[in-house]
């Protein structure tokens, strides 16, 4: 540019032109000068992001990686605090456990005289009252044990149970890039709010529909995205399924747009949720479908081949797509659905719910229906997608899932008492006391008894084979049957009408051989009795037997509870295995509060990483960004001089006179 020459003027350079040249050597030297200035003012080395467009996004860029940092670190303190409370909240708890297991030493190891008994019944009242009480803690806006459900008490004392109503849910905080970290310890971890969950043990074999999504089939692993390749041979049509969402997409896409040598190809999704693939006409004929390059969308869908001719039609084996809210009853089981009509029942405590869901349509209407009963337990489904699952959140109380005179509830694999439940399980995992010899006799209609010895049971099957295959119980007509309980749970035992002119029939009786305690921990025969006699019905008799498999909820509060029932009842035992349960709560908060502990530490890790990268950031900023104090300065007097002499050149110019020519 013609500035760059300045002060310099060509020879021949008319006046006018020559002082329009000085002005603008002025004014620049003006405005240099007003920059610098205003550097040394802000303290910036750059004043608008047009003046170094490559510098200023890079000051960007770390102007928005330390605001990140910063808030980081803001995630972090929050944590601490939260984290600090909840370990002080915990050491309360700790205490009163461990207060409580020292009761049950002495109480398991002395009779206690009524007196005694009701002074340590009062001090077990005044712990669960303090437990709760330290449970409910709040800080600042959220309750520490109730999970996500941050606005809602979550423990309540119920006298003879105490109810849990948050989750098992982390918070989680954004602590690094891409990382997060929890900032609660869950109460249902630490304390143990929710039972073991009652997890279907069955298949449950979803069809896949076409609304299912690709990334829900193959157990969850979904379909990889590509295309895939159709040929009969002579000639070949390429599918993108790289954008398709659901199977229907794939429909869309294969429907209509692959014909082979004239033949159009079809596909559908059949009833048990398979992938078919055929030409539209239904005859004979050779479809190869493959995955282009290294995509497995065909592999993934069931439906490449590896042979040069396969049969038609071609089809998939089952997609095996993961279970949803949404996902239909009639879709489970292959497609075939279940009876819904039948229900089942959940039994906590003294109370029985029964499930009707013969209105429901998904699995979130059976979910819906249950919480509708206003029982305590949680229903969802698993994190891997794969089943259903009951958690009891009431401790203090048995619970448990039967039949309601169908076959639902096994068939969904949520019973809790099944052939395959083994003897060692039963009773809290108790299991059953077996002796050598027969440990129970059974009386038929004729006033005959025969013994069953459950030397070498393992099952509840291998104990209703024991009574159905005994030698002794084969006479058709004084047949006694053992089968699992058509409402409810436990074990019937049925006797069929005796015989027309059996002199005095009777109806079906056990007894407990030789002070034996397997028909009590069969639930066959109440404790402490040495005998039942059944009722009669139109075919016969029957006993009803208790359910000797019910769970609970393990953790501090049932650990209380069933020590202050123990104390009531009397019962070493049980408070023998109160003691035990303490053991296992303790074991739970010590792992919790490690947890919490780690947790800590990570956090104070993160909080040096944090800080040491913003030191180098705002180091990186200030070497683009902050000016140089003293170069500015020397810049500043460097442009002074050069503006005070195009002034001064200006000015004589302006006085130039016919003698400066001459």
């Amino acid at each position: 540019m013609i500035s760059s020459f300045f002060p310099v003027f060509a020879g021949r350079t008319s006046d006018p032109q020559a002082q329009s040249r000085n002005l603008y050597q002025v004014q620049m030297g003006k405005n240099g000068i007003q920059r610098v200035q205003e550097q040394l003012a802000t303290g910036r080395r750059i004043l608008t992001p047009s003046e170094e467009p490559t510098t200023s996004i890079r000051i960007l860029q770390l102007q928005r990686e330390q605001e990140f940092r910063t808030q980081a670190l803001t995630n972090l303190n929050s944590a601490t605090t939260y984290l600090n409370a909840t370990e002080s909240t915990l050491s309360t708890i700790q205490g009163i456990v461990n207060e409580m297991r020292g009761l049950t030493v002495g109480a398991s190891t002395n009779l206690l005289s009524e007196s005694e008994r009701e002074g340590l019944l009062s001090e077990i009242t005044a712990s669960l009252n303090r437990l709760v009480s330290t449970a409910n803690t709040k800080y600042q806006d959220r309750y520490l044990m109730a999970g996500s459900s941050l606005d809602q008490q979550p423990i309540s004392s119920l006298g003879r149970s105490v109810r849990f109503v948050g989750d098992d849910k982390d918070l989680l905080t954004i602590s690094d890039d891409g990382q997060y970290l929890p900032h609660n310890i869950a109460g249902q971890r630490a304390l143990g709010l929710m039972s073991t969950s009652v997890v279907s043990n069955v298949d449950l074999a979803p069809a896949a529909t076409a609304e299912t999504l690709l990334s829900d089939l193959n157990g969850g692993n979904g379909v990889s995205p590509g295309a895939i390749r159709f040929s009969d041979g002579v000639e070949q049509v390429t599918i993108d399924l790289s954008q398709a969402s659901n199977l229907n997409d794939v429909l869309q896409l294969i429907n209509g747009n692959v014909t082979l040598s004239g033949r159009e190809v079809t596909a559908a999704i059949q009833s048990n949720g398979t992938l078919r693939i055929e030409y539209s006409d239904g005859l004979q004929g050779t479809i190869r479908i493959s995955d282009v390059g290294a995509g497995r969308a065909a592999t993934d869908l069931g439906i490449a081949t590896d042979v040069p001719a396969p049969l038609l039609p071609i089809e998939s084996p089952s997609l095996d797509p993961i279970l949803k809210l949404n996902t239909r009853l009639s879709q489970l089981n292959d497609g075939a659905g279940f009876d819904s009509s039948e229900g089942f029942r959940i039994t906590q405590g003294d109370k029985t719910y029964t499930i009707v869901i013969g209105t429901a349509q998904t699995i979130e209407d059976v979910f819906n229906a249950v919480r509708r009963t206003g029982a305590a337990i949680t229903a969802d489904i698993t994190p891997d997608g794969r089943n259903i699952r009951f958690r009891s959140t009431e401790s203090g109380i048995n619970v448990s899932i039967g039949e309601n005179g169908g076959q639902l509830a096994s068939r969904l694999g949520i019973r809790t008492l099944t052939p395959s439940t083994r003897l060692d399980q039963l009773n809290h995992g108790r299991g059953v006391a077996k002796t050598d010899g027969a440990e129970l006799s059974i009386r038929r209609a004729n006033g005959s008894q025969f013994s069953v010895d459950l030397t070498g049971s393992v099952t509840l099957q291998d104990v209703l084979n024991r009574i159905n295959e005994n030698v002794a119980n084969q006479d058709a007509s004084l047949k006694i049957t053992a089968t699992l309980n058509s409402h409810g749970n436990g074990i019937t035992l049925s006797s069929v009408l005796p015989p027309p002119g059996t002199p005095d029939p009777q109806p079906v009786a056990i007894f407990v051989v030789r002070g034996a305690e397997a028909a009590w921990d069969l639930g066959l025969v109440p404790p402490g009795q040495d005998s039942v006699v059944g009722t009669s019905i139109p075919t016969g008799s029957r006993i009803v037997g208790q359910d000797p498999n019910p769970q609970e909820v393990k953790g501090v509060f049932n650990s209380l509870l069933r020590f202050r029932e123990a104390v009531e009842r009397g019962d070493l035992g049980q408070i023998a295995r109160a003691a035990e349960l303490f053991d296992e709560d303790l074991d739970r908060l010590t792992a919790s509060r490690a947890s919490l502990g780690v947790s800590l530490q990570q956090i104070d890790d993160l909080n040096r990483n944090h800080e040491d990268r913003n030191n180098d950031l705002t180091q990186s900023e200030s070497r683009l960004f902050d000016a140089d104090i003293a170069a500015t300065i020397a810049d500043l007097n460097g442009r002074q001089i050069a503006y005070e002499a195009s002034l001064k050149l200006l000015a004589g110019t302006n006085r130039l006179n016919l003698f400066d020519f001459i």
